[in-house]
């Protein structure tokens, strides 16, 4: 039977180097990859793909990552040093549990971090 591991999003970027120097510089990750139009960056089982150059201003940008992660207050309290907590994404309990906040990245991504209560399997009836 095969099992699902890992889903990996691919978004574009207008400049890669650019983008994956933010996604390290900004919030920890590691580049594994920099070249002109491609680019990988990961922190613990989170990876992000970069394709580019685009011409998407980050102003019209449509695309939205989401990322589990433990921690989240810490994670938040880093973002909100740097000021890069969307206003519109402030930290805060959802009704079905899950932690979140989001911030914009360079290229105008939306990007929630999200933690799950302790516990949470979503293959359990009623997740």
């Amino acid at each position: 039977m095969t099992e699902f591991l890992t889903a990996v999003p691919i978004v574009p970027a207008r400049e890669v180097g650019a983008s994956t120097s933010w996604y390290r510089d900004v919030l920890g990750f590691e580049v594994f990859l920099a070249a002109e139009d491609y680019g990988i960056v990961g922190r613990g089982e989170a990876w992000v793909h970069f394709c580019g150059p685009s011409e998407i201003d980050p102003a019209h940008s449509t695309t939205s990552l989401r990322i589990g992660v433990r921690g989240i207050d810490e994670l938040h309290a880093e973002c909100e040093a740097r000021g890069i907590v969307h206003p519109g994404g402030p930290l805060r309990e959802e009704a079905w549990g899950f932690k979140e906040f989001s911030v914009t990245d360079l290229d105008g991504h939306l990007v929630t971090f999200f933690e799950p209560p302790d516990g949470y399997d979503p293959r359990e009836e009623g997740a």
